[in-house]
């Protein structure tokens, strides 16, 4: 007993030093080692240059300039003095510049404005004091002769120097090590050596150093012979840039000048010129950390006296008219909305996001329109017109390569101020715009829809729909809701069955008595707790549903009588209310190290950090590092359970970067997880409808919820286009919001929406009153109850049904504004849809169209 109790306390202690070893073990491998993601990471390489030599022009096309490239369709030209290029097209003649010709003339740009003009590229960066600041290569480069062209497959590349590259003692360096100076003395006489080598101190503060002397700094004569003796050695820039680094690397306290060495290549592709930036071969010198980078500010942009517009996918799409007069601020929009982890938590107006990385610009007969094909999700689109800052109409867009972040800083006396911090590493990729050029008939934006719906065909990213006897309805159920119950007064949340499996079969078959078909039904809250579900690693259907086997009694039902189930499901949004989340390890986080969460926006604060009573409004941004392990999970989990398709909520509409200081996931390298999720996800061979559709996502979609079906009507803007419906109808099924769910219901001009746009009715429905969920997180479905809605809702989709089912799978050619409040929809089947939005009727070359009203013409 005695032995016993001798090695009791001992084992206790093993044992304890082992669960806390195997703790540690287990969040150091699960959490800090996990790197599966960084397989799915590009890998970029860099073309080796050569010796820039012109190609022999057999019929020179532009005064001025040497021919670069040559195919068949482009020929591409540059000036090598001011770097510009110029793009020939040999189908139409036209040819396009990178800068306004006539930019010297301007009357209205001021001095720093016209550099911006004979500009390719600005960059923005922070110097040592953590001051904004602007280069533009014209300046800072080309007029320095800083800069060196080569030659590269299919085109060219400039090799831009910004910067000032001067210094108090010329190319003399303030300090040396021995043995490269005697390497430089060894090249002069011995007078001339002797002069350098009398202006040489052992340095005091830097040992294997030589330091000038004090007399030499202040000797300006003879710094200036000092110079010459150096050159004349054959000591170069290069060299005293090495030694500044040298001295630098050693302690030296001095600053290194502020350089930025930046390649900008341009290739010929066919009908394109590709535009890129490799940034991985960006250098920066000093303290300047590069921001971001404006790509092609003027390229083809118009003048004053020319007509046109530029296109902007503002939303659904919208035009902005050359010369409009409105002098405000320029549109800006980032591609896929902002970034959850650079935002700030202050509640603006809901505005449609960016879902397709394009943008254009048409003249008289001519149009370009640009695609970002990488740095996409980094990317802002920015667009101005004449008499702002200059006589241009332009178009251009902006590309993050550094995340800034607003930390700020209180003094004793209750003053403030916003300091910003600024990432570390810059980001690591190639910048892809590729322009096409369309000529006229095609120069409009109905042809750069059609000309981006092919070159999305040819890459596979869309395909063309089965025929379909009808368009879809789409029908999202409310299911689950965590609602607070108490018993003996104690209050606890439980799952309340807004409409059970049962009861949804009992709506899906009242729809298809009220001859509604072709329902696409997205099931909210049927898994993992409700609505706002936990973390989806595991699949366990709400019980009080009617479990997984009425789950997969209603997909059968639905199967036999051709109607589509989807399971709801969210990955990067993350409810308070997850039981199984690790948000300290998991969750995104800021630059400044908090995590990333949001809420619904405070009345009172407006703030987006309220739950608005209700814990689980509030919610973290999974980090793309784990997204892979979630999605992986849940795949191997949804692979077991019947069920039709999956709909992703969050997937295809929320991009986040996450800003961990100690290994940065830049939002480029957070799309390409993410596709590669949803491309996993898409061979479990089940149907997937897709929540927003950002372009990264078509490829995998068999349905689209939530597409922008307007614009945001910003001051700049000047006509709403249904750009992004006309690159995927016919290609993929597509809805907007649900129509119960939008203020001011109006019947009549909802169905002339929905057929103006191609878009299928969709309705948010359940079998018990929205008043249950009143003291819900949910409160704002307001008006859910099936009863209340299915008349208008059988009547609406009916009506719109009869028209678009002509169409179904067709693409929408050409849509045109042929009288105030009056469209023509052109498809590519030979039907045509008028649609008259004013309350008169109206005749359009001999077709009568009443007031609120529509006629379909028939295929030809």
């Amino acid at each position: 007993m005695k032995t016993i109790k001798r090695y009791r306390l001992p084992i206790v202690f093993i044992i304890i030093a082992g669960c806390i070893v195997s703790y540690i073990a287990y969040v150091y491998f699960h959490y800090y080692a996990f790197e599966a993601y960084k397989s799915e990471l590009s890998k970029y390489s860099y073309e080796k240059g050569s010796s820039f030599t012109p190609l022999k022009d057999s019929k020179p096309e532009i005064d001025g300039m040497v021919l670069a490239a040559e195919n068949d369709i482009l020929k591409l030209y540059t000036n090598t003095k001011t770097t510009e290029i110029a793009i020939y097209d040999k189908r139409s003649g036209q040819i396009i510049y990178s800068n306004p010709v006539d930019r010297e003339n301007d009357q209205i740009a001021n001095n720093v404005n016209k550099v911006a003009l004979n500009s390719q590229f600005t960059v923005t960066y922070y110097d040592s004091n953590m001051t904004e600041s602007t280069m533009y290569n014209y300046d800072s480069s080309v007029i320095k002769g800083q800069y060196k062209v080569e030659s590269i497959k299919n085109g060219i590349r400039y090799i831009y120097l910004l910067g000032n590259l001067d210094s108090p003692t010329g190319i003399v360096p303030k300090y040396i090590t021995e043995e490269r100076l005697n390497k430089v003395l060894s090249k002069l006489n011995e007078n001339d050596a002797d002069i350098i080598r009398y202006n040489y101190i052992k340095s005091k503060n830097l040992d294997g150093f030589l330091e000038l002397t004090t007399g030499a700094l202040n000797n300006k004569i003879g710094m200036q012979k000092m110079n010459s003796l150096f050159e004349k050695a054959g000591y170069t820039r290069e060299d005293f840039d090495a030694d500044n680094k040298a001295a630098i690397k050693a302690g030296a306290k001095m600053e290194e000048r502020t350089t930025f060495s930046i390649p900008l290549e341009y290739r010929l592709d066919g009908d394109k010129l590709i535009v890129s930036i490799p940034t991985g071969k960006i250098v920066e010198t000093g303290s300047g950390k590069i921001a971001k980078i404006d790509l092609l500010n003027y390229f083809d942009a118009g003048n004053m006296n020319e007509m046109g517009y530029i296109f902007v996918p503002n939303g659904s799409g919208s035009l902005i008219y050359f010369n409009n007069g409105k002098k405000v601020e320029e549109y800006r929009q980032d591609v896929y909305g902002e970034d959850d982890a650079t935002k700030t938590y202050d509640a603006v107006e809901k505005t449609q996001k960016v879902r397709l990385p394009v943008f254009g610009i048409k003249h008289d007969r001519s149009a370009v329109f640009a695609e970002i094909t990488n740095g996409d999700a980094l990317a802002t689109i920015v667009a101005g017109v004449s008499g702002n800052i200059n006589s241009y109409n332009y178009v251009y867009p902006s590309f993050t390569l550094r995340g800034t972040e607003k930390v700020s800083m209180f003094g004793a006396t209750g003053a403030s101020a916003d300091l910003p911090s600024v990432e570390k590493n810059m980001y690591n990729l190639d910048i892809n715009v590729s322009y096409a050029f369309l000529n006229d008939d095609d120069a409009d934006y109905s042809g750069m829809a059609n000309y981006y719906r092919n070159e999305l065909i040819n890459r596979k990213v869309l395909n063309k729909k089965q025929d379909n006897k009808s368009i879809p309805f789409y029908l999202d159920i409310v299911g689950g809701v965590k609602i607070q119950k108490n018993i003996l007064g104690i209050p606890h949340m439980e799952i309340f069955p807004m409409t059970t499996f049962k009861e949804a079969g009992v709506m899906i078959d009242d729809f298809i008595k009220n001859g509604v078909s072709n329902i696409k039904v997205n099931y909210l809250g049927w898994f993992n707790g409700g609505y706002y579900h936990d973390v989806a690693t595991k699949i366990n259907v709400v019980k009080s549903l009617g479990g997984r086997k009425g789950l997969e009694e209603l997909n059968s039902k639905l199967k036999a009588s051709g109607q589509t189930l989807f399971g709801d499901v969210a990955f990067q949004k993350i409810s308070y209310e997850a039981k199984n989340f690790n948000w300290k390890m998991e969750a995104s986080r800021y630059y400044s190290g908090y995590v990333v969460s949001f809420g619904l926006p405070n009345p009172a604060t407006m703030r987006e950090t309220g739950g608005l009573g209700y814990y689980e409004n509030n919610y973290y941004i999974l980090s793309p590092k784990f997204l892979i392990r979630h999605v992986s999970q849940f795949d191997n989990a949804i692979k077991s359970i019947n069920i039709s398709g999956i709909s992703l909520r969050d997937l295809g509409d929320t991009l986040s970067s996450d800003k961990r200081r100690t290994d940065v996931i830049d939002r480029q390298e957070a799309e390409e997880i993410v596709i590669n999720q949803i491309k996993d996800l898409s061979q479990i061979k089940k149907d997937m409808m897709i929540q927003g559709g950002n372009m990264y996502s078509l490829a995998y979609a068999t349905d689209l919820e939530n597409v922008p079906s307007v614009d945001n009507k910003f001051y700049i803007v000047d006509e709403e286009v249904p750009f992004y419906e006309m690159v995927v109808h016919g290609y993929v099924n597509y809805t907007d919001t649900p129509i119960n769910l939008n203020g001011g219901f109006d019947k009549q001009e909802t169905i002339l929406h929905l057929i103006e746009y191609g878009l299928s009715p969709r309705f948010t429905l359940s079998y018990k009153d929205s008043s249950e969920m009143k003291y819900s997180s949910l409160n704002y479905f307001y008006s859910t109850q099936y009863n209340i809605w299915i008349k208008d809702a059988s009547d609406i989709y009916k009506k719109v049904n009869d028209v678009l089912k002509c169409v179904a799978n067709s693409a929408i050619v050409d849509f045109q504004s042929v009288e105030p409040g009056v469209n023509k929809i052109s498809y590519e089947n030979g039907y045509t849809i008028y649609v008259n939005h004013n309350d008169e009727s109206i005749n359009i070359g001999g077709i009568n169209v009443a007031g609120k009203s529509y006629v379909l013409e028939g295929a030809k």
